[in-house]
């Protein structure tokens, strides 16, 4: 570990001191003359190398021609140019023959100011003594891009055995370009990964906003190595300068989220920025865009200094354990802003690395790992309350069936109560009433034949009653025969001609006992109030099973119902009737007949009948 921070300080000593090895013929002085793709058109005028073209020719955007002359040494062997840095592109001659470009030249040109460039120069075209190197650079005035960075530019030239070249060349290109892919793919990566974070933990939105930050930022450094870019050079300055801020802003709400502070009209300003600055950009055109960009990067530099700041008061108040690690990350991310900002607005020199590109990823991969870090620890805490959790759980569970327990009990008490009271009352009701008119229908010698038949009565009741407690289900075909037989006799006896109606039920189908029980007792009833009430000369009944109900209608045509029966009072007789119907859950309906008597028609579920008695 030790070697390669060594190897790298090593590395970095040699870029900074641009020190070149002895076989190296290293070109500083040039001569340079405004042009077009076809020559130089301008008066040739002697330039130090590295040039900015805004110290020689402010403002000029296309083509510049520089002109150089040296001795090639004889006893080399393949000879090469190393160019560190040419922007925006360069095509190089040598005497009078192009050896090799960077690539496109004409709109769109390849965008390579951030590329080393490492071209050939054949044994076969060199001349003995003095030589001539003419270099073609196409680039932008440094008003028209949106970086000092890409303002265009030559630095100098070296000359010498490619061998010799080559490990300059690599070592630019490996810090400038391959670092910067390296960085983009992790950092993008990272934000992958922390959005999937925020997926399984939607309430963490700080998660969601870093894994948006991650991936702006990823794709904001492929300008250091995306060369071909399908758009005008005005719309790819806007376009690079326009990230920022919604980049920015997805940090800035990262931060609030990750202190549990929320705003709106942050929120709503952050997103108004981003969309107002580039339509700044834009209106302010080629001519004014490096003005209006570093407007936006000072003006985001401020914001980014009182957010961190802002990070620094909350932090130390509410949160003072994250103060420090996340402070000290902060501090440093400041420090690389403030170092941009100088270098944007011309207070620093260029250097030949861009340190903010290399230092940023230390940031990310700090307050990475802290996320990761509080993503773990709040999946411990969860996976422990789901420990306490399901204890809890079994406890209630256990206690759910305690109390389950109690209340079957109750209901199986509460049920037998309610039993013992319908029996009760089925047995003061009926059988009772029919003991006691025998009781009184004894103390008359003559009345033996009605005391017979109320006897038989009597026991008919009994039996019903019985069968209702052994719970036995009957065929319906029986009851059926069972309720004609009886309904057809009670009738004839009372001088009233009986018409029965009833379908055959399908094979196989029972009447629970607590249904059968029930609809036998009101049919008897509405036949008693035949009898005794209607005056009737006819009564007709009729039975039909119609899926899984079972519907009855007995109609007469006697007298009918007094006036304000059927809507207001009832006697013991229709209010049992209608307390027997309830409890198998059925309808019915009392009203007057077609024959002018009284009709009533009632509808029972049968398997609903089933679950009363099952329970």
């Amino acid at each position: 570990m030790l070697w390669v921070l060594r190897r790298i300080v090593a590395v970095l000593c040699l870029l900074v001191a641009g020190g070149a090895p002895a076989a190296v013929l290293e070109l500083n002085q040039a001569q340079a003359a405004i042009g077009t793709p076809a020559g130089p058109t301008g008066e040739w005028q002697p330039v130090a190398l590295p040039h900015n073209w805004e110290t020689t020719f402010p403002g000029h955007t296309g083509d510049v021609w520089y002109r150089l002359r040296f001795e090639a040494p004889l006893d080399a062997g393949l000879l090469g140019v190393y160019v560190q840095r040419a922007c925006t592109n360069l095509e190089v001659s040598l005497n009078g023959e192009l050896v090799g470009s960077g690539g496109l030249m004409s709109a769109p040109v390849a965008r390579n100011c951030y590329y080393p460039h490492l071209l050939p120069l054949p044994r076969a075209l060199l001349r003995p003594g003095t030589n001539e190197l003419v270099v073609r650079v196409t680039g932008f005035a440094a008003r028209e891009v949106s970086a000092r960075q890409r303002a265009a530019g030559l630095s100098a030239l070296q000359i010498g055995p490619r061998e010799e070249l080559q490990p300059a060349y690599d070592r630019q290109l490996f810090w400038n370009i391959t670092v910067a892919q390296i960085i983009a793919a992790t950092i993008g990566a990272l934000g992958v990964s922390m959005l999937g974070l925020a997926a399984l933990r939607r309430k963490d939105t700080y998660l969601f906003y870093f894994g948006l930050f991650s991936i702006g930022w990823s794709l904001l450094s492929a300008r250091l190595f995306v060369q071909n870019v399908p758009l005008g050079h005005l719309q790819t300055e806007i376009l690079i300068c326009s990230a920022f801020p919604p980049i920015l802003a997805c940090a800035y709400l990262f931060l609030m989220r990750y202190l549990e502070r929320r705003r709106p009209w942050v929120d709503a300003l952050l997103w108004l920025q981003a969309l107002v600055v580039p339509v700044v950009l834009a209106l302010a055109g080629r001519e004014h865009l490096l003005r209006a960009a570093s407007t936006v990067y000072n003006l985001t530099a401020v914001e980014f200094a009182a957010c961190v700041i802002w990070f620094f008061v909350v932090a130390w108040r509410r949160r003072r354990r994250e103060f420090w690690l996340m402070g000290g990350v902060l501090a440093v991310a400041l420090v690389l802003v403030a170092l941009e900002i100088a270098l944007q607005n011309d207070l620093l020199p260029l250097p030949k690395i861009h340190l903010i590109h290399f230092a940023m990823p230390f940031v990310f991969a700090v307050i990475g790992v802290r996320l990761i870090q509080l993503f773990v620890q709040a999946l411990h805490q969860a996976e422990t309350a789901n420990v306490v959790l399901e204890q809890r759980v079994a406890e209630k569970s256990r206690e759910l069936e305690r109390n389950y327990e109690q209340l079957t009990t109750l209901r199986a008490a509460q049920a037998a109560q309610t039993e013992r009271q319908r029996i009760a009352s089925d047995l003061h009701d009926d059988l009772g009433a029919k003991l006691l008119t025998i009781a009184q229908a004894s103390l008359h010698v003559d009345d033996r034949e009605r005391v017979a038949g109320m006897a038989r009565q009597a026991l008919d009741e009994m039996r019903l009653s019985v069968r209702g407690l052994t719970g036995e289900p009957s065929l319906a075909a029986d009851v059926l025969a069972d309720w004609r037989a009886e309904t057809v006799t009670r009738l004839v006896a009372a001088g009233i001609e009986a018409h029965w109606e009833a379908g055959e039920p399908p094979d196989g189908l029972v009447l629970p006992a607590r249904t059968h029980v029930q609809l036998t007792r009101v049919l008897r009833e509405a036949i008693s109030n035949t009898i005794r009430h209607s005056r009737a000369r006819h009564c007709a009944v009729r039975i039909a099973l119609v899926g899984a109900a079972l519907r009855m209608e007995v109609e007469d045509d006697g007298a009918g119902l007094p006036p304000g029966v059927a809507q207001a009072g009832r006697g013991h007789g229709l209010l049992s009737i209608e307390r027997r119907i309830r409890q198998l859950r059925g309808e019915y309906t009392l009203g007057g007949g077609a024959a002018g008597g009284t009709r009533l028609s009632l509808t029972v579920p049968l398997a609903q009948s089933a679950n009363i008695d099952r329970t």
